[in-house]
């Protein structure tokens, strides 16, 4: 996935904002990816499993409802350094690093670039927001409610 500004990472420059390195490094971390019962759906049928199989293995039960459960300090379906459900990953997976937080705070902005090898180093927070900007205002690669192309 890439994502440029209007006016590129760089200001004038054209250069790409986000560039996914397929790196793994937003999969690390404990906790926060909840997910829809049309997201478990999705998830038990990609994997082949039953829901109740999915919920008992691969989710863990939050008070703000059922999310990814973690192994290892990182992402359940994180393997090899890839994603396996990439198809139907849940909709805070597909928006990164769009996220509200991100767009929202400069300063969030600023770790995520520490953290995230895809975001351009030189990409101001103007820059970023731009971006979101171009690609509809949904975070997701082509727009509200869908998946953009899978990879």
């Amino acid at each position: 996935m890439e994502a440029q500004a209007p006016s590129g990472g760089a200001p004038g420059s054209g250069a790409a904002v986000f560039v996914c390195r397929l790196c793994g490094e937003c999969c690390q971390g404990v906790g926060g990816i909840l997910v829809t019962p049309r997201e478990i759906e999705s998830l038990a049928d990609f994997l082949g499993l039953s829901r109740e199989v999915l919920g008992r293995d691969y989710l863990v039960d939050s008070p703000l409802g059922p999310q990814v459960a973690a192994r290892d300090g990182a992402c359940v379906f994180l393997a090899a350094g890839r994603c396996r459900v990439h198809p139907v990953k849940p909709r805070i997976c597909r928006q990164w690093p769009f996220l509200p937080a991100l767009l929202a705070d400069p300063e969030e902005f600023e770790a995520a670039k520490e953290a995230c090898p895809g975001l351009a180093p030189q990409c101001t927070h103007e820059d970023f927001r731009r971006a979101f900007q171009a690609r509809g205002g949904s975070g997701e690669p082509d727009g509200p409610g869908k998946k953009g192309p899978q990879k």
